[in-house]
C-alpha cells in the first residue's frame, strides 16, 4: 500500500495497522508515522486560514507493524494568531510519535527579510534517480522518487555528511502539502551515514521542521530539493541541519534532527 492509501486511511479512521512493507528496521518508517499524526490532527480540528509553521517530533518508542495504531489529539493553546494542537500515534496504550504542530494566520509586520534563491547545483533532469533494489533498500522507498545530486552514499567512510538531491512520490497524482513533504524529507537517510565505513544502526529521535509560509505555488510533477548536513556530533549522537526548496529556488522549509548513532558495541 503506498503513501496516500494511508494518508487517506488517517483522514477518517482513527485506529488501524500499517504493514510490514514500510518497516524501517525493527520499526515504520517514522516520516510515515509522523505525516500520519498530521494528518490526523489536521482532519479533526478547524483550521481554515491557519498555515502549518512548526512540527516538532519525538520517536518515543519503535512503531510496530500489523499492530492497531491509534490516533489522538489535543488543542493545548489557542489565540487569535497561533494555535498549538499536540498530536500522538499509540500502540498498546503507549505514545510512539508525539508530535506538537504549530499553526498560526498570516499577520502584517514591519519586519520582512527576503531569503536569497537557491541555485541548484545540478538540475532535475540531469539527477539520476536511485534505483530500488529489494533486500538492499527498505520497501517503502519505492514509493519515492529520489535523485541523489552530491555523490555522498551512507556507509562509504566520506570526510563529508552532506546528502543532497531532488524528491518527489514515485507516482505523483496531486500537489505536495506539508504531511507529504514531511514523509519525503524524512525518506533520506540521516546526515551522519556517509561518514560510518560500515552499516550500523542509527535512530532519528528528535525532529523539528519549519516551514516557510506563504510559498509558491507547486504543481502535481514538481520535485523538491533537499539538503542535509551533520553540524555536530559525538557520544553517540549527531545533530544535522537541513533546507528543502522548491523548484524556482524558494526556501520551503527548515530541518533539524537529533540522531542516534550506535556504531560501537558496549
Amino acid at each position: 500500500m503506498d503513501f496516500l492509501h494511508y494518508r487517506d486511511l488517517a483522514k477518517t479512521e482513527r485506529v488501524f495497522t500499517i504493514s510490514e512493507e514500510w518497516g524501517q528496521g525493527r520499526s515504520i518508517f517514522g516520516g510515515l508515522t509522523a505525516a500520519l499524526v498530521i494528518v490526523h490532527i489536521e482532519s479533526n480540528v478547524e483550521l481554515t486560514g491557519r498555515d502549518l509553521r512548526t512540527v516538532n517530533i519525538h520517536f518515543c518508542g519503535a512503531t510496530i507493524a500489523d499492530v492497531d495504531c491509534e490516533f489522538r489529539h489535543r488543542v493545548i493553546s489557542e489565540g487569535k494568531s497561533v494555535v498549538q494542537i499536540e498530536g500522538q500515534l499509540l500502540q498498546n496504550g503507549e505514545v510512539k510519535t508525539e508530535i506538537i504542530a504549530c499553526y498560526t494566520r498570516q499577520r502584517t509586520s514591519s519586519i520582512n527579510i527576503d531569503l536569497p534563491i537557491m541555485v541548484f547545483p545540478v538540475a532535475q533532469k540531469d539527477a539520476v534517480k536511485l534505483p530500488f533494489a529489494k533486500g538492499k533498500l527498505p520497501d517503502f522507498v519505492q514509493y519515492f522518487d529520489l535523485r541523489y545530486t552530491h555523490n555522498n552514499r551512507p556507509f562509504t567512510g566520506s570526510n563529508d555528511s552532506l546528502i543532497a538531491g531532488w524528491m518527489r512520490l514515485d507516482k505523483p497524482s496531486e500537489v505536495l502539502n506539508d504531511a507529504t513533504i514531511l514523509a519525503l524529507i524524512d525518506t533520506w537517510p540521516p546526515a551522519i551515514l556517509p561518514m560510518l565505513s560500515a552499516p550500523a544502526p542509527t535512530s532519528t529521535i528528535t525532529w523539528n521542521v519549519e516551514f516557510m509560509q506563504p510559498r509558491a505555488e507547486l504543481d502535481v510533477e514538481d520535485m523538491l530539493y533537499y539538503e542535509c548536513s551533520a553540524i555536530e556530533a559525538g557520544q553517540g549522537y549527531a545533530h544535522t541541519e537541513g533546507k528543502i526548496y522548491h523548484p524556482n529556488g524558494q526556501l520551503l522549509a527548515l530541518n533539524r534532527q537529533m540522531v542516534g548513532v550506535y556504531d560501537k558495541v558496549i
